[in-house]
């Protein structure tokens, strides 16, 4: 009876650590899936955002409004977009003008979900095109704010991006492409404004992308975007969940019409 016992209390035990195993190991396994959501690995993934979101473009009323607000107080949508002056002006000492008006600019509020839905965002996208700059190009500035709805941290993130690889909508009426030992040559130079956590060195950085002839690497997107995440790491600086989904957003709006669309 006792020998019954012992081994009936055995099993309980033996069956007692399987079910607690497989319990963490399918805990763990989702943990490691939700961590691994939680920043892109791959353009690919860079561009299909797997979380939600949902965005209003602004009237041009709400536009010219904004754009008051941001040249006086550098605040959008109520929220500060940091380094939003340096960065126009770093653009501005290269040539490139940018309009008081509406024209050219495109506002969205924006209402974020991250993929796990841990984490809530409310704020809005901001993108203006410059006026013609030197030599037929043009400069795009963007940039995104952001309020964290459950802890109410806000933050931001710009972008000024010199370029002579211009939309069809942007096309002057002289050629910007420029000619190189008899190819033509194509550059995208980004500028970030860095919130280093030590004034007075905010700044903004720089990194090139160019190329001849024509976009042959379909990854070449991938680039600037590592070296910008490089720069986060090497800095300290944190990242922010919604920042994958503004890189999506960014290559949508700003760049994949390339895909679609080619002068040679």
């Amino acid at each position: 009876m006792k020998n019954k016992k012992i081994v009936a209390l055995s099993c309980a035990i033996v069956a007692s650590l399987v079910i607690s195993t497989i319990a963490f190991t399918v805990m763990q396994g989702r943990s490691q899936a939700i961590t691994a959501l939680t920043e892109p690995t791959s353009l690919s993934e860079l561009i299909n955002y797997p979380g939600t979101a949902n965005l209003r473009p602004l009237s041009e009323e709400e536009i010219e409004t904004e754009i008051i607000q941001l040249e006086l107080t550098g605040m959008l949508r109520g929220i500060p977009l940091k380094g939003y002056h340096d960065t126009r002006q770093t653009l501005m000492a290269k040539g490139y003008v940018f309009s008081d008006s509406f024209f050219d600019v495109f506002i969205d509020d924006v209402y974020l979900e991250t993929p796990d839905g841990l984490e809530i965002y409310t704020g809005a996208t901001y993108m203006q095109w410059s006026e013609m700059g030197p030599n037929g190009t043009k400069a795009l500035l963007t940039g995104a704010v952001m309020r964290n709805m459950i802890t109410s941290e806000e933050s931001s993130t710009i972008l000024g991006v010199p370029t002579n690889v211009l939309p069809p909508e942007e096309m002057p009426g002289v050629d910007p492409y420029i000619i190189w030992n008899a190819e033509p040559y194509f550059y995208i130079q980004f500028y970030w404004w860095r919130p280093w956590p030590y004034q007075p060195y905010w700044r903004c950085i720089y990194w090139k992308y160019w190329w001849y002839d024509s976009h042959k690497s379909p990854n070449w997107f991938w680039g600037p975007y590592w070296w910008w995440r490089t720069y986060l790491k090497v800095d300290g600086l944190p990242w922010y969940p919604w920042y994958w989904w503004w890189w999506h957003w960014y290559y949508w709006r700003g760049w994949y019409w390339w895909s679609t669309y080619w002068p040679y």
